[in-house]
């Protein structure tokens, strides 16, 4: 009986079940064996925060790694320091394999005086040409393959983040290494879905564009049961049908979220196990959904600006996608270029474009929190207007409170003078800003 907790509520780690992902670690396996003839061999997975993208990533190259391939992850960091990049990463890392293979030193003879013997001989460290990065991971490709390796697989996470620099530079090693050399060298890339309308557009980027793309779904209420029930009843745990497929939906197909609740309702049942109740799976829903919150939905929503918010709260009006010249008719003035907003949206991970230049958020979790800080903006807009209504008929002014609309809660525009100047010419919360504009 398993007397650990299985479930791993992080990013990036393999979890007990990993459920509902069985064609894509089998595609991606299948590439691997056949070569860089088959298009998976070099891969893009594209999906929402959360989904288990990371996750996913880390079961391929388990599965690589066992089947003799040399893994080389990385993750592209979000504007990093000069030398502190994806390919300094990736290159530290190929000098690491490399001295795990071949171990140094190598050292070269400089010199001599006759006898050699008794010590005429004076030797120093081999100064090697320090080589390119297409031809570093070229030089550790056939380093592996010549003692006995598979090849190499590059995994490279929070790919959305790469600069035009970097990704072209990976773009050209892959180019001339897999596709036309023809070496062991595979390759997948785990980012946001935005990027086929940002990086991908690119001009000089036709390998990428042309790299097979595996977009990860949320993962299905019954997949979910499984992933769920199968590490609790191995502990002793027992969950009914109908509460292990509330705890499923709860989790509305998040990998995160799924083993979030997994963990939380094996903390509850205690030490030895006990049934799992109704109160344990409404409390492991509530502990949840503030780990969802916590990790994947507040890091997206505290670096949106007032009016991206704007532009979320007028999305929530339809069900499905939405078209963005709807967006800019329920807006008005408050958001004048609802393109470029959109964009922000994009590379924030908030929300995805679909057919026709359509957008919609980019998971449930986004879409409830729009609803949440909207209606809790259109509460603090009434209690102003009813304080402001208290104080005029307090000092017997009859001029009506100035109304405040519901869903327009800031205005972040610059302006001299902000009460004077609103764009939103209907009130505001006191978050203009009052700097000038960059120049």
């Amino acid at each position: 009986m398993v007397t650990e907790n299985p479930f791993i509520p992080d990013f990036g780690q393999r979890p007990p079940v990993l459920a509902g992902r069985d064609d894509e670690i089998g595609r991606l396996c299948r590439a691997l064996a056949a070569g860089a003839a088959r298009k998976e061999f070099t891969t893009l997975m594209l999906g929402p925060r959360g989904v288990g993208k990371t996750t996913l990533m880390a079961a391929i190259a388990d599965e690589a790694r066992a089947a003799g391939w040399r893994v080389i992850r990385a993750d592209a960091p979000l504007e990093p320091p000069a030398g502190q990049g994806t390919i300094a990463k990736v290159s530290e890392k190929i000098h690491g394999h490399l001295d795990e293979i071949d171990p140094p030193p190598r050292r070269r003879l400089t010199g001599a005086s006759l006898p050699v013997i008794g010590g005429g001989a004076a030797w120093a460290p081999e100064q090697a040409r320090t080589p390119t990065f297409e031809g570093l991971l070229e030089l550790l490709v056939d380093t592996s393959v010549a003692h006995g390796g598979a090849g190499v697989l590059l995994a490279v996470d929070e790919f959305h983040n790469l600069s035009a620099s970097e990704a072209s530079q990976i773009a050209g090693a892959l180019q001339q290494i897999t596709k036309v050399d023809r070496k062991n060298l595979a390759f997948v890339g785990v980012g946001l879905p935005h990027i086929e309308h940002t990086l991908l557009v690119n001009e000089g980027f036709t390998f990428f564009q042309r790299c097979h793309r595996d977009r990860i779904a949320n993962i299905s209420v019954h997949d979910a049961m499984d992933a769920i029930g199968r590490p609790l009843a191995a502990s002793g745990r027992t969950l009914g049908i109908a509460g292990l497929r509330r705890a499923a939906a709860a989790t509305r197909g998040l990998g995160f979220a799924i083993q979030s609740i997994g963990y939380h309702l094996w903390e509850l049942a205690g030490s030895p196990p006990t049934d799992i109740a109704e109160a344990h799976i409404d409390e492991a829903v509530a502990r949840m959904n503030d780990d969802v919150a916590a990790k994947v939905t507040t890091p997206i929503w505290s670096r949106l600006t007032p009016t991206c918010k704007l532009f979320l709260y007028a999305m929530l009006d339809d069900d499905g996608p939405t078209r963005l010249r709807d967006i800019g008719e329920r807006l008005g003035t408050a958001a004048p270029n609802t393109s470029a907003y959109k964009k922000r949206l994009l590379d924030q991970g908030a929300i995805v474009e679909t057919d026709r230049g359509r957008v919609t958020f980019a998971s449930s979790t986004i879409r409830f929190r729009a609803i949440e800080e909207r209606d809790l903006d259109r509460l603090i807009h009434e209690r102003e207007a009813g304080e402001r209504a208290q104080a005029n008929a307090a000092t017997g002014n009859s001029d009506a409170p100035v109304p405040i609309p519901t869903s327009r809660p800031t205005c972040d525009e610059w302006m001299p003078r902000a009460e004077a100047n609103c764009t939103l010419r209907a009130g505001h919360r006191g978050s203009h800003r009052r700097d000038a504009p960059d120049s």
